[in-house]
């Protein structure tokens, strides 16, 4: 995914000159951009996915499991029927995107050992505490909040499709335009995005570390303590501590909001999906001890990449 050393001199500029003469700000948006440029997928998957959601709403067919059929016939059940489709429209492209990093976190810093590029970006004047930096902005700032941006572009357009597919009779009309009702599902889709963010974020440093530390198959050495830990926890002592914690980290911000509680869809009625900021319980969430474990986590794992990208020299 990196370019080689040769593309890079070719572009970036003499070592000591103007990175030396930049504020430390200005050089995290320089390497945040060039973190975009060296690993294009980044950005790229969320626009094919955009793109191919884009074709299903022009060709596809909605279909909502409804006992009572005449509910949606007012105005509120087709207002909730349109936010629907705004969420779940959402969730591939996040999906994608969670993909995307994960890879990318670890590859990003394995990748410049493995093809030698580090030699050349250590002999610029930017500290390895400012590379690593830019590449957790990169995976926990830069790419989630364009997903969230590109996610609420998407839905205007797949709104004017399915408008427009009304219009000529190809579509029913199950559901109606509501601004307040968008804007609420949208400050509740950046809610949770943010929310995530911070509950993941320790995985994300975890994988970074791993991409520091790796000599080589980052993918497995990150996979085997996940799989094999618990399986030798079971076979040595008849334990599921390790599996129990690993499924927290991954589920325990769900459990913790209460999505089990906000119900958008029953077989006799359908909400909107706004609703669900009445609901889930955002405090609870936001005042975890196991969030701000997990963020202290976080930052000593982005250290120990930083010592690690510092000290190590596979050259």
């Amino acid at each position: 995914m990196s370019g080689t050393v040769a593309d890079m001199t070719a572009s970036a500029p003499p070592a000591g000159t103007t990175l030396a003469a930049k504020a430390p700000g200005e050089v995290l948006i320089a390497l945040v951009r060039r973190e975009f440029w060296e690993h294009r997928a980044l950005w790229l998957a969320p626009l094919i996915v955009t793109a191919a959601l884009a074709v299903c709403v022009a060709i596809g067919r909605i279909h909502l499991q409804i006992e009572d059929s005449e509910l949606i016939q007012s105005e509120a059940q087709r207002v909730a029927v349109f936010t629907i489709i705004q969420a779940v429209l959402a969730m591939p492209l996040y999906v994608v995107g969670m993909f995307v990093v994960s890879f990318y976190l670890l590859d990003c810093l394995y990748a410049e050992r493995k093809d030698r590029s580090i030699l050349f970006w250590k002999s610029l004047p930017v500290s390895d505490a400012l590379t690593v930096g830019a590449k957790v902005v990169v995976a926990l700032v830069a790419v989630p909040l364009g997903l969230f941006v590109l996610a609420s572009l998407a839905h205007l357009l797949y709104a004017a499709i399915l408008g427009a597919r009304v219009l000529l009779g190809t579509l029913a009309p199950v559901f109606t335009w509501s601004t307040y009702e968008w804007l609420r599902t949208e400050l509740l889709m950046l809610l949770v995005t943010a929310l995530a963010v911070l509950w993941y974020a320790p995985i994300a440093g975890y994988l970074l570390l791993v991409s520091a530390w790796a000599r080589r198959s980052p993918i497995l050495l990150a996979t085997l303590p996940v799989v094999l830990g618990p399986l030798l926890e079971w076979v040595a002592f008849g334990s599921h501590y390790l599996s129990g914690f690993i499924n927290y980290r991954v589920n325990g911000i769900w459990w913790l909001l209460g999505v089990q509680h906000a119900r958008i869809v029953t077989k006799h009625a359908v909400y909107s999906v706004g609703t669900a900021l009445e609901v889930l319980n955002f405090r609870a969430a936001l005042t975890s001890i196991d969030l701000w474990l997990g963020l202290a986590a976080t930052a000593a794992l982005v250290y120990a990449a930083i010592r690690i990208r510092r000290y190590r020299d596979d050259s």
